[in-house]
């Protein structure tokens, strides 16, 4: 499910190096995202995984009633707050490292609770549409499959899905592949499995972190004032 961007991550990566590779990335992702056809090729291509996944776990008769996806009124206060929790920890290493100050007191005055609204009408049908399916589709593999293994192989299945998850998440830089695969994804497990145990939260708040980033204070912030 994930080779062709754990090979693509690090190219990415590599390329940013320079200064010019990486101006030139940043102004095509600008541009191509506000239109969503950034997301159409990763769309085509993990639904044609996901069909291949699904048929070979059909065919080792993979017991799917083994993933707890059910709805509940719980999940509309899990999304959030999880969301929020891993929003204010983005910040902080986002304001640590030098990249923003999220937590200059001059943006006091701009946060929006509304943002959150305009910001996703802002959003393509598309780019929602990504989102949902990637929110799935990760999630799917690191908390639904790789915990579906034998309780003495669990540890190492942990470890896998880290080693994973910090693979494809490079091109956003060291720095957050290690945010994302090791902190994330020890927070992500350790919730899903012992507190939460439900896949649902996990899969629409890892849309929400497609489509807005994880950043809290960037989605309540009206940036154009």
């Amino acid at each position: 499910m994930f080779g062709e961007f754990i090979i693509r991550s690090p190219q990415q990566f590599m390329g940013s190096l320079s200064p010019l590779t990486l101006t030139s990335v940043a102004e095509t992702t600008t541009n191509v995202a506000s239109d969503g056809a950034a997301y159409s090729s990763n769309f085509n291509f993990q639904l044609m995984m996901l069909g291949i996944t699904f048929l070979y776990l059909v065919i080792r008769n993979y017991d799917f009633k083994q993933l707890p996806i059910r709805w509940s009124w719980s999940v509309l206060i899990w999304v959030p707050l999880i969301f929020a929790v891993v929003g204010i920890f983005g910040d902080i290493i986002t304001t640590l490292s030098g990249e923003y100050n999220y937590f200059n007191p001059q943006l006091i005055p701009f946060i929006a609770p509304m943002e959150i609204i305009r910001k996703f009408i802002a959003l393509t049908p598309m780019a929602i549409c990504y989102a949902l399916l990637n929110g799935f589709y990760e999630e799917f593999f690191f908390l639904g499959l790789l915990t579906s293994v034998k309780e003495k192989h669990k540890w190492l299945a942990l470890v896998y899905s880290i080693i994973i998850r910090i693979s494809f998440h490079t091109y956003q830089g060291l720095l957050w592949a290690l945010v994302i695969g090791l902190v994330y994804g020890l927070f992500y497990y350790f919730l899903y499995k012992y507190v939460v145990k439900n896949l649902l939260p996990f899969f629409l708040m890892h849309a929400l972190a497609d489509m807005f980033g994880s950043s809290l204070l960037y989605l309540l912030i009206a940036w154009a004032n």
